[in-house]
């Protein structure tokens, strides 16, 4: 059964407990994408999605990708 919460915010969060399961799983799902690029912007919201991975100033994709393996993560995004 799905608990469904609105925060203050405005955010809607979904959460499922499934109690023989020892492993967490958490998506990020924004209501906007591709289907609101104007003409002239086709294709913006996937080159952002793949800007997304990678890295940072302090960290390069490969370490984060690294850190998360370690802990047995993974990280994936679609548009």
């Amino acid at each position: 059964m799905y608990n469904k919460t609105v925060l203050d915010n405005g955010m809607r969060v979904v959460t499922e407990r499934i109690p023989h399961l020892h492993s967490v799983s958490m998506g990020i799902w924004l209501n906007v994408g591709s289907r609101d690029e104007q003409e002239n912007e086709s294709g913006l919201t996937h080159f952002i999605e793949h800007m997304l991975f990678k890295g940072t100033q302090k960290r390069s994709a490969l370490e984060i990708a690294k850190q998360l393996d370690a802990v047995g993560g993974m990280s994936n995004a679609f548009t």
